[in-house]
C-alpha cells in the first residue's frame, strides 16, 4: 500500500528547483510556491480526499467547490469551502477558508477516506446557493457534471432545497438547478450535459 505523504514541500525534494521542474512536467500540481501534490494521487477519489484532508480544519465538512473537486477532480480550487461552526482567518497553503454555518444532516454527508464531504447532491445544492452572476457559467458546468457522473436529477435536489427556504437566494438556486437539468435532458438534449462532462478540465472547478 502506498504510504507516501499527500503533499510534498521543498524540504521533501533534492533541491529548491525540483518543485518547479516537477510541476512543469505535470508530475506535481502546485498549491503554492513551496508545496504541491502528486498528479497521480489526484487521479482517484481516495487520493483527492487525502489531499484535502491536509488542508481541512478539524471537525469540518468539505462542501461546495472543495467537495466538487473531491468528487470530480480538475484544477485545485482557489479557496477551501467548509461547513463548520468556527471561523478561520489563517490561510491554508495560500488559500482562504470559506466557512458556511449551515445544517448538514448525516444523510447529506459521507466519509471518503480521512474526510467528511457533502454528497454529490448536497454539493450541487450548495454550489447553486452560493452562485453569483460572475460564476454562473462555471457553476452550471460543475452541477451538470455532478448530475451526469453520479446519476441524479433536479428532483433529488428539491427536498434539500426545500430545507433552505430561509436562505435569501434559495428560490434562484432552485430555478438554477431546474434550468440545468432541463437543458441537459429535455427533448433529447442530454448529449449537451454529457459533452460538458467529457470536457471536464481545470477551468470547470477552478474559481467557481
Amino acid at each position: 500500500m502506498d504510504t507516501s505523504p499527500p503533499l510534498l514541500g521543498n524540504d521533501d525534494l533534492p533541491g529548491p528547483m525540483c518543485l518547479n521542474l516537477l510541476a512543469s512536467s505535470g508530475a506535481l500540481c502546485k498549491l503554492d510556491s513551496a508545496n504541491a501534490y502528486s498528479s497521480h494521487d489526484s487521479d482517484t477519489l481516495y487520493g483527492r480526499a487525502c489531499i484535502i484532508a491536509t488542508l481541512l480544519p478539524s471537525r469540518s465538512v468539505a462542501c461546495a467547490r472543495t467537495a466538487a473537486w473531491v468528487w470530480l477532480g480538475g484544477a485545485f480550487p482557489d479557496s477551501i469551502d467548509i461547513i463548520a461552526k468556527a471561523h478561520y482567518r489563517t490561510l491554508r497553503y495560500g488559500r482562504k477558508i470559506n466557512v458556511f454555518n449551515r445544517v448538514a444532516p448525516s444523510e447529506h454527508t459521507i466519509k471518503v477516506g480521512p474526510i467528511t464531504v457533502t454528497t454529490p447532491v448536497r454539493t450541487a445544492c450548495d454550489l447553486a446557493l452560493n452562485c453569483v452572476p460572475e460564476t454562473e457559467s462555471k457553476v452550471s458546468e460543475i452541477i451538470c457534471m455532478l448530475m451526469q457522473e453520479f446519476h441524479f436529477r433536479s428532483n433529488d435536489c428539491m427536498q434539500i432545497m426545500e430545507d433552505t427556504k430561509h436562505i435569501r437566494n434559495a428560490p434562484q438556486a432552485r430555478n438554477h438547478i431546474l434550468a440545468i437539468d432541463g437543458r441537459g435532458y429535455e427533448h433529447g438534449k442530454r448529449k449537451d450535459c454529457e459533452d460538458r462532462k467529457n470536457r471536464k478540465d481545470a477551468e470547470y472547478v477552478r474559481g467557481a
